[in-house]
């Protein structure tokens, strides 16, 4: 009797724990596992990479409803709207989270109804990390967002997004470098194949005046993904910079 009620009890207590994520419904494993992929890159701002793994998904479930929503952010224009209006027809027969996560594409939304349904979404799974991220995101004052943030990285000591953001939380809210500088090493150890990682360091050096170690950060961006407009754009400005000061001196 006392095993079947520990086993009861054990059963329950994981079926709970996995109603605390958001459902991922597909007819298609391999659409799941391209997408996950996919929100990845997504958290970890690589969004031309995260759009080439969920186009993948959709081409084996068009009617994916996590991964139109992901496709209706990753775009623009007329075809963002045609992958909005996807997303919300695709939740009609799906769970009740994942038709609230479809509701954000609603283009009659306003920023602050979009804020209230992320703060839905996380109080309904408090243990989906990517809702967590993205609740913290669109908190409405960086003050805010440091405090969600430092709950978030006690969570989630071990997840590279969180340990991006809170490097910037860290550096501008805090004026704390050497924290910040802690985060985006942890960063880079903990998403070493990433590309933003080493553009976040590119942007902490930027940011505290070391361009030297900037350009170095961002050319190692670049090693791992070519075509980072960010970090192109941003070697780009120290090569300018660098240049008008030779001008001057020249002068």
């Amino acid at each position: 009797m006392a095993t079947a009620l520990l086993a009861l009890m054990l059963f329950t207590s994981v079926t709970i724990a996995q109603k605390k994520t958001m459902s991922w419904t597909t007819v298609s494993p391999k659409a799941k596992e391209l997408a996950l992929k996919g929100a990845d890159h997504l958290m970890n701002i690589e969004f031309p990479q995260a759009y080439e793994y969920i186009k993948d998904a959709l081409a084996l479930d068009p009617d994916f409803t996590v991964a139109l929503v992901f496709m209706g952010n990753l775009t623009s224009g007329e075809t963002q709207k045609a992958y909005s209006a996807r997303a919300v027809k695709s939740a009609v027969n799906k769970t009740e989270g994942e038709k609230l996560f479809a509701s954000l594409q609603d283009t009659g939304g306003t920023q602050e109804s979009r804020r209230a349904t992320w703060a839905k979404l996380y109080n309904m799974f408090p243990n989906d990390k990517m809702i967590a991220l993205y609740y913290l995101f669109t908190r409405e004052k960086p003050a805010e967002q440091l405090t969600v943030g430092e709950e978030m990285i006690k969570k989630y000591p071990d997840e590279p997004a969180f340990c991006n953001i809170m490097g910037y939380l860290n550096l501008q809210e805090k004026k704390d470098t050497a924290l910040a500088k802690a985060c985006f090493e942890k960063y880079i150890k903990l998403h070493p194949e990433g590309s933003n990682s080493y553009d976040s360091m590119g942007e902490f050096y930027f940011l505290t005046g070391d361009m030297a170690n900037s350009e170095k950060y961002y050319n190692m961006a670049l090693e791992k993904y070519p075509f980072s407009s960010s970090s192109i754009d941003k070697l780009k400005e120290i090569k300018a910079a660098r240049e008008k000061k030779t001008t001057a001196v020249q002068q």
